[in-house]
């Protein structure tokens, strides 16, 4: 692939991501508006939210979901608190349409055609899709719903289903409303899914590819690249899994610690409201109390039509303001408070506190000790948070005074306390709605930045770089065009990173070509300094004609015939091969210090000089042990060592110089061993005419596990037609 023309691609797709989130959002808002409109009983917001996941995935899905709830909430006020149950739909459907494509891939890998899918399984699938969407926006949906606002939704289709259960099945009120919302997101569910399916699976092929390109910031890497990548990453985190962990435990932490100081701050907030409302209502009280009457009405109390007048102002000055429990008025005395006016009482817990009579002392409560001095001076106490039988409240008493400015009673209105944890707990609740939308959204947008601008180009890069140093041979042009395909383009230090290794990488191959080249030179260099070495010990023994070109290949044959059949597989390697076979010429090397009369002497050798003749393998030991010694690292010349120094031992342990027996001898030597004695045998020499093929054959099967390593003897006889060619090739007439 171009590079370039994958560019020029990217910056095409690009915008189709953005394009279709618009259109997405755009389709919801007019769907939700149209059902406004002409009040039909559902919402069907959630369109373009299904369709955006489904050819987008899941980030498109998520910013499509929380931008349509932000803008539906200028228009109703409620629709940002909903925003998260949404960007849940929009997790549903990625991983539903996901598993749904995923299913259909592996029939298709089966071999079986897409329409063999049958349509019984294609609609249950999506029954079960529906309803999984419903128990979201339905279920979840109609708990907050009950919370938010301590009541039902006025919906008249759930009002309705609301009446008809409690009719027919006697379920309570939460009931009623949390089976039938669900019903009826049931049937929004349906609708929404019948509309969005058509729209994903008749998409032009073409506009969905833009679509799923446009995120990628780098050659798209195949869903096998991708696998290939999570199994090298097994048993370790993630580069993106930190990051997203990170972003996420801070959100929680900022969140945490700003709740904490906004509780602290609303709290006293909300009960400085209570307070403030509990006084107004406490001074309307007052008002509807004459200053001159107060005795008179503890007095007469009911039987006077005063009294009652101005029990019945108190009586819808007390239920005008829903939020109060106790309202009463006191005249202060040094023993206790004595009732003037207290009115029945039903708490919201449904106990029902009678009044006190008028004239009626009450002793004054533990709360209100440390400001009684204040109460019977007349003097305006602050509100009091009072604990007695019937829970918690907030008191504030305030002073009536006559017209010569005496204080002659307080009005005291309660408020419970605990609409201060209630009112503490609806906000936290939009509060902690709101910041489930935030952070599912902050989530989103870091795992689509984290996967598309560090995770996958990192990944690309670990790929190709691995497939990089992995080549037989070292690094190569195929794999550095692969790296340079990525075309990486995230415009930060990422990008900058990807052209630091594209750099290097080239400036690795071209040196590894330029070094390979060279090793290449000084192999064959070494190889023909090896020939040269052997060519002049051989020139001097004038009967072995082409002694070490044959050698070299009946080893060859019998390391090919042990691999073949197993046979000392731990230590037969392509590269031990290959330094035998490189070595085999120098087995004869120590041959340089034999004197010409003993090495060239037609006749049979005596005890004397046989016995210097033996010493060519010591001599071919030493001499390339001092050629290894001048050598760093591990080379080849061990195995030469082992072959000029041991290929005259014997398998029963016979042999010489060493006496070693069975495979205490190094392989390399019992294999030279079998080539070395063939070749002696089926040459002429000056001292003995050559043996027939065959009969050289049957002297090696003879000596097999008494001369030499049976296993060898049985490779080197089963590749008979290869060594007849061999010996055929140099067959001297």
């Amino acid at each position: 692939m171009n590079p370039g023309v994958n560019r020029r691609k990217n910056r095409i797709f690009r915008p189709a991501i953005w394009a279709l989130m618009v259109i997405c959002v755009l389709l919801n808002i007019l769907l939700s508006m149209l059902v406004r409109t002409t009040t039909l009983p559902f919402y069907i917001d959630t369109v373009g939210t299904i369709i955006a996941t489904a050819l987008g995935g899941i980030v498109p899905g998520i910013l499509t979901a929380f931008i349509t709830n932000a803008v539906n909430f200028f228009m109703d006020g409620e629709s940002i608190f909903y925003a998260s149950l949404n960007m849940l739909i929009a997790l549903v459907s990625a991983a539903w349409f996901s598993e749904y494509s995923l299913c259909i891939k592996l029939k298709k890998k089966e071999q079986v055609k897409k329409k063999s899918v049958s349509m019984y399984v294609k609609a249950v699938d999506i029954v079960i899709f529906i309803l999984i969407l419903a128990l979201i926006g339905g279920g979840i949906g109609a708990e907050i719903t009950w919370y938010l606002y301590n009541s039902p939704s006025d919906a008249p289709m759930v009002v309705a289903i609301s009446t008809w259960l409690s009719d027919h099945f006697g379920l309570g009120t939460w009931g009623c409303h949390m089976v039938s919302t669900y019903i009826t997101d049931v049937m929004d569910k349906a609708i929404s899914v019948a509309i969005s399916l058509p729209v994903i699976y008749y998409m032009p092929q073409k506009m969905k590819d833009a679509v799923r390109l446009s995120s990628w910031r780098q050659k798209p890497l195949s869903y096998e690249e991708q696998s290939d990548a999570k199994k090298k990453l097994k048993g370790k985190i993630s580069l993106g899994v930190r990051i997203n962990t990170i972003i996420i435990l801070s959100t929680l932490l900022m969140t945490v610690v700003a709740s904490i100081f906004s509780a602290i701050s609303l709290r006293e907030n909300i009960v400085e409201s209570l307070s403030t409302q509990a006084r107004q209502i406490a001074s309307l009280a007052a008002s509807e109390l004459d200053p001159s009457m107060v005795d008179e009405y503890i007095e007469k109390g009911f039987s006077d039509p005063a009294y009652k007048s101005v029990w019945e102002n108190l009586t819808k000055i007390k239920y005008s303001a829903s939020n109060i429990a106790f309202l009463y008025v006191y005249k202060i005395e040094k023993d206790g408070c004595v009732v003037v006016f207290d009115l029945n009482t039903i708490l919201k817990d449904g106990t029902y506190v009678a009044a006190d009579q008028p004239g009626d002392k009450i002793a004054v409560e533990q709360a209100y000790v440390p400001f009684f001095e204040d109460l019977q001076a007349g003097r305006e106490i602050p509100p009091v948070v009072m604990h007695d039988q019937y829970g918690d409240f907030i008191a504030v008493y305030y002073p009536v005074f006559d017209s010569n400015g005496s204080c002659v009673c307080y009005a005291v209105s309660n408020i419970e306390y605990g609409l201060v944890n209630t009112m503490l707990g609806r906000y936290f609740g939009r509060i902690l709605l709101l910041f489930a939308g935030f952070l599912i959204l902050i989530v989103a947008i870091s795992i689509l930045t984290t996967r598309y601008h560090i995770v996958m180009p990192i990944t690309g890069m670990t790929l190709y770089a691995n497939e990089l140093t992995d080549v037989k041979g070292g690094a190569s042009r195929e794999s550095l065009e692969k790296i340079e395909e990525l075309d990486i383009r995230t415009n930060d230090e990422m990008e900058q990173l990807y052209k630091a290794l594209c750099k290097l990488t080239g400036d690795t191959v071209y040196q590894l070509s330029d070094n390979r080249m060279k090793s290449e030179a000084i192999s064959k260099m070494q190889n023909v300094l090896i020939i040269t070495m052997a060519d002049m010990v051989e020139s001097r023994d004038s009967d072995t004609g082409a002694h070490i070109i044959k050698t070299a290949a009946y080893v060859r044959i019998i390391l090919q015939g042990l691999k073949r059949n197993g046979y000392y597989a731990e230590k037969i390697t392509d590269k031990y091969m290959r330094d035998v076979e490189m070595s085999a010429p120098l087995h004869d090397v120590g041959k340089i210090n034999i004197p010409d009369a003993i090495l060239n002497k037609p006749g049979k050798l005596t005890a004397e000089e046989f016995e210097i003749m033996k010493t060519h393998t010591t001599a071919g030991k030493n001499i390339m042990e001092n050629a290894i010694s001048s050598m760093e690292g591990d080379n080849y010349l061990k195995e030469a060592r082992n072959m000029a120094a041991y290929h005259h031992e014997r398998w029963d342990g016979k042999g010489y110089p060493e006496g070693l027996h069975g495979e205490v001898i190094p392989l390399s030597a019992r294999v030279m061993a079998v080539a070395d004695v063939f070749d002696a045998l089926t040459s002429p020499r000056v001292y003995k005419p050559a043996f027939p093929f065959d009969t050289a054959l049957d002297m090696l099967k003879e000596g097999a596990g008494t001369q030499f390593d049976p296993k060898c003897v049985e490779v080197f006889v089963e590749s008979v037609a290869e060594v007849k060619k061999i010996h055929k090739r140099y067959q001297e007439v």
